[in-house]
């Protein structure tokens, strides 16, 4: 079980500075100068001076299935284009506004993009110029569904069909090609959460903490579990992450439990809280996990809002290391390297083995405090040897993956509340307005 302590680490770190050259070099840099931090990290004293940090080689990705990219929720340093540029922009159906929150990530098989908007509809775009191949609405199966808000969820993808969740509870099977419904599902409980395609298996989460695995060919169920639910969830929810070699699947649920379970029959494994016991019985204290699992490897890495991230080993459940770091994105992994946002809009660097804090970097410090408590960041992602972070007022970030120092940013002047997603060289933003913005 997981155990609250926090490891006391100190390493020493050497700054190795990243040319600011690079992509997205048709937007205007950041002044020159020096620029000091209004902003006091609690991480600072963690980090020492004489580590250097070395990141993998540059991989190409020619898909993005499902939130998190793959089943394992396993990323790298994506490979992209030394001078991205502002390609195409297309819409996709309604976005977000006071009753509904745009959910779904957008994913890309093959030569296209799929999309999600609020309403359920699901539109595929050739990824090379935005334009639309096909439109599918999601039709109820009952009655008076269209006054039960949030009802698009999410999609996923395998060789051959898009899965589209709805809020009221329906798995929908699409043909990637065609748009055509292939099979549907009804699970009769709400969802919020997109799913997971792990081979023939589709992963499906509950708001109320339940979790479906339903045959990818018919939409039948193999196994089902549920567990306590919570009375304060945050909107969203963390995508289960799967990996069929070790026979595993992790899910994290809003009561602030991470579970693991075998794969193939659904029995319960293990079990981890991370509630970080410090903070007392606020009641602003919120336990939801939001960012998906990661299984890397044999170790697996969960990260709730209630201020604790985890590194577990995948056999026994037993706590490798832990950090006092919350958060509702999802970390990015690259090579040795952990990448965080955190409640406090830091982004914050990891040693993937120990827990030992690399660097810490403390952003949307040119905002006032106001400005700063009413904007949230998405991400991180990283393409190109560089770390991308999305802002809900419309700033772009790249930031170097070595020190966390801004190289420059950008205003898509619109926006962005979801992590931005990467393949075929082609990064794509996605705006409250529910459009896509692809920059090559």
């Amino acid at each position: 079980m997981f155990s609250g302590n926090v490891k006391k680490i100190g390493l020493v770190f050497f700054v190795a500075v990243l040319s600011s050259c690079g992509i997205f070099q048709d937007d205007k840099d950041l002044p020159q100068g020096t620029r000091i931090s209004i902003i006091e990290s609690k991480y600072n004293n963690q980090i020492s001076d004489k580590a250097v940090l070395e990141l993998p080689a540059m991989v190409y990705e020619g898909n993005w299935t499902q939130s998190g990219l793959n089943s394992s929720h396993i990323v790298g340093n994506l490979s992209g284009n030394d001078n991205m540029k502002k390609s195409w922009k297309a819409n996709f159906g309604k976005g977000a506004n006071k009753r509904n929150l745009l959910l779904a990530q957008p994913i890309i098989l093959n030569d296209m993009v799929y999309t999600q908007d609020v309403n359920a509809t699901v539109t595929a775009f050739d990824i090379n110029n935005g334009k639309e191949i096909w439109k599918k609405k999601i039709k109820p199966l009952h009655k008076n569904i269209e006054d039960n808000g949030l009802n698009g969820v999410g999609i996923a993808a395998s060789e051959d069909k898009i899965f589209a969740l709805t809020g009221f509870g329906s798995v929908i099977a699409l043909d990637a090609k065609t748009g055509k419904k292939v099979w549907q599902e009804e699970l009769n409980t709400l969802l919020r959460t997109s799913p997971n395609v792990c081979e023939d298996n589709l992963i499906v989460q509950t708001l109320d903490n339940q979790l479906f695995v339903l045959n990818t060919k018919d939409g039948s169920v193999v196994w089902k579990y549920n567990t306590s639910a919570e009375d304060t969830v945050l909107a969203g929810g963390a995508v289960p992450a799967c990996n069929k070699k070790l026979n595993i699947i992790v899910a994290g649920f809003s009561n602030g439990e991470i579970e693991a379970f075998n794969a193939n029959i659904g029995y319960p494994l293990w079990s981890a809280n991370l509630v970080n016991t410090k903070r007392g019985n606020s009641t602003t204290n919120i336990n939801a996990i939001k960012a998906s699992p990661i299984i890397d490897n044999q170790t697996i890495y969960a990260i709730g809002h209630n201020d604790m991230l985890v590194a577990i080993d995948y056999q026994t459940g037993e706590t490798i290391w832990s950090q006092e770091i919350g958060g509702i994105n999802t970390p990015w992994i690259a090579g040795n390297y952990m990448y965080v946002l955190t409640n406090n809009n830091e982004l914050v660097c990891l040693n993937k083995s120990d827990g030992a804090i690399m660097f810490s970097k403390a952003l949307l410090d040119e905002y006032d405090l106001k400005e700063r408590t009413e904007i949230y960041l998405s991400g991180p992602i990283m393409v190109n040897s560089k770390i991308l972070v999305g802002a809900s007022n419309g700033m772009v970030y790249v930031i170097s993956p070595l020190d966390g120092n801004i190289q420059h940013r950008f205003d898509i002047k619109e926006g962005i509340t979801q992590a931005p997603i990467s393949a075929k060289e082609t990064i794509i933003f996605t705006t409250d307005d529910a459009s896509l913005i692809a920059y090559k």
